[in-house]
């Protein structure tokens, strides 16, 4: 009967695949009766505690240390393997995949090694997407601006999306011509089945690249840019565009890349928008996210994209000041800053029948509008902070409006605290009645953790805040102080300081008339500076310096 039994090499791919799962889920993985060299359980543990908790450096060490005593053990192989991906060591995890795949090789591990290599390939300085076939230029068509975004209104209804509608409609009324391309899978991964290949959006003409249900959303990275740039270049050559706008794609300089690609296909130029430095956003964890090596690779491509386009458009002079730091010359650099609608979102107010619905009658309301994705954010220091103001005997109430991934962890923390009756939850809420939600805040609150991308971008809520004459609260980061403008239109608060965000929320709210003074001086700047409609003539202005054929008599090909 021995021939029956299964061999360790097979018992290993026997159970690979459901000791991670269980892993992951929390769970203690099943094992067969007959395996007898497995570390003590508690070691699993202790790193199932330490990947929880976000401490994947001290996982790494204890799984080495039982490595030493097993250095064939799957389990603790495949672990090393998934904590150096997650710790962003790319190279180190491909070793730690070959020394797996050595013990116990599957098909599953291929993919693996496939998509692990497909960001080393993206950001490699000297690969491009290739675009089948001779280059081709065209003859440009007169203030056609050929835009690549990553997603698009009506489909999705986030900032990114708001900022390029709102582009686009200003490039129109400058009398330019914006034609948007979405990529590949796009509005399909949005839940959105049937689109049609061009849809008409507020009489923009939106290009939509998706191949059908067959094509695989989970494609390696590098495979999807080059599907993207070629599905792209067919639109381009019927376009005829006289300038590439890309916009900064899922992980920032891929959407350069692709602009890149058509640029030198067409040969037009090409501008580079730039929204956030998404070199650090792919990671949890603060460290892993700035120092690892796909971090350092992240910030190399994002630099070579700004210096191999014709022109880096950024939000605010913060960034550009990076930026420039970076080798970019000033001149190629221009700031086009987020706006707002400011008769959209405009004081008004508060809607006591929805005061009533969210129990926010009687109280003073502090919070935050917008996703609650993104752990940069810092939205459990408003939990924190109901729950101090509360221990103080103050009534006053958090209102977070929007959804996401930590919504379910933010109700715990505020059900832990003891406020969960203090934080209000509304959702996701219709764009039409964004205002009505604003006018239920007395102080509109970005507490925004110290981290790379949040020291350097602006995001766009803090403007429709603005807008609707609320006085506003930052973290003192560089980029939310340049919209706050301390005591002037808002108060900022060291970042991750519970004790000061409080200080500053009750004096904001005990004193009505520095509240009413910063609300009113913060309407007033966006009113004179930071309006959708006054953009569209810098981007006009921007491409004439680049040389790009504009109509009318603005442009150099007039008469």
């Amino acid at each position: 009967m021995a021939h029956l039994l299964p061999s360790p090499r097979d018992e290993a791919l026997a159970w690979i695949g459901r000791d991670i799962a269980a892993f992951v889920a929390g769970r203690e993985p099943k094992r067969p009766a007959r395996r007898v060299d497995a570390p003590d359980p508690a070691l699993f543990e202790q790193i199932r505690a330490d990947l929880d908790d976000d401490r994947p450096a001290e996982a790494l060490a204890r799984i080495d240390a039982g490595l030493a005593e097993r250095p064939a053990n799957v389990r603790l192989l495949s672990l090393r393997r998934f904590t150096l991906s997650r710790l962003g060591e790319l190279n180190a995890s491909l070793d730690a995949l070959a020394d797996l795949r050595a013990v116990a090789d599957e098909p599953g591990l291929g993919r693996v090694e496939r998509e692990t290599v497909a960001r080393l390939v993206e950001t490699d300085p000297r690969w491009l997407p290739r675009i089948p076939g001779p280059v081709q230029p065209v003859e440009p068509r007169p203030g056609v601006v050929l835009h690549l975004l990553k997603e698009s209104v009506p489909h999705r209804q986030t900032g990114f999306t708001t900022r390029s509608q709102y582009m686009v409609l200003a490039q129109r009324d400058a009398g330019l011509t914006p034609v948007v391309v979405t990529p590949p899978g796009f509005p399909r991964n949005a839940g959105v089945a049937g689109a049609p290949a061009l849809e008409i959006v507020d009489g923009i003409r939106y290009h939509r690249l998706d191949p059908g249900g067959a094509y695989p959303d989970d494609r390696p990275d590098d495979l999807a840019l080059r599907d993207h740039s070629w599905l792209a270049a067919r639109v381009a050559r019927a376009e005829r565009p006289a300038v590439i706008h890309a916009a900064s794609g899922p992980r920032g300089s891929d959407g350069a890349l692709v602009g890149l690609a058509l640029g030198a296909h067409l040969r037009v130029p090409v501008v580079y928008e730039m929204r956030s430095f998404f070199e650090g956003t792919w990671s949890s964890n603060a460290d892993a996210g700035e120092n690892a090596e796909y971090a350092r690779r992240r910030w190399a491509a994002e630099t070579r994209a700004m210096l191999a386009v014709d022109a880096v458009v950024t939000l605010s002079e913060t960034m550009r000041r990076e930026v420039i730091e970076r080798g970019v010359a000033e001149d190629r650099v221009v700031v086009v800053a987020n706006g707002v609608d400011v008769d959209f979102f405009a004081p008004r107010p508060r809607d006591a029948a929805l005061a009533d619905r969210l129990g926010l009658t009687g109280r003073a309301v502090f919070g935050y509008l917008g996703n609650l994705d993104h752990a940069r954010e810092g939205q459990e220091l408003l939990v924190e902070a109901t729950a101090r103001l509360r221990a103080r005997g103050r009534a006053a109430a958090c209102l977070l409006v929007g959804d996401g991934a930590r919504r379910g962890e933010l109700e715990a923390l505020a059900a832990t605290r003891g406020v969960a009756d203090a934080v209000v939850f509304a959702g996701q809420v219709p764009h039409d009645e964004v205002p009505a939600y604003y006018a239920q805040f007395n102080v509109f609150v970005v507490p925004r953790r110290d981290d790379r991308a949040a020291r350097f971008v602006t995001p766009l809520k803090p403007f429709e805040a603005l807008a609707s004459g609320l006085p506003l609260v930052v973290s003192d980061l560089p980029a939310l102080v340049e919209v706050a403008a301390p005591d002037e239109r808002g108060l900022r608060f060291p970042a991750g300081d519970v004790d000061g965000l409080v200080a500053v929320l009750e004096r904001v709210l005990d004193d009505t008339s520095l509240a009413r003074r910063l609300g009113a001086a913060g309407r007033a700047w966006v009113t004179a500076q930071r309006t959708w409609a006054s953009n569209g003539h810098r981007y006009r202005d921007l491409y004439a310096r680049l040389g790009v054929r504009l109509p009318g008599p603005e442009g150099p090909d007039a008469g």
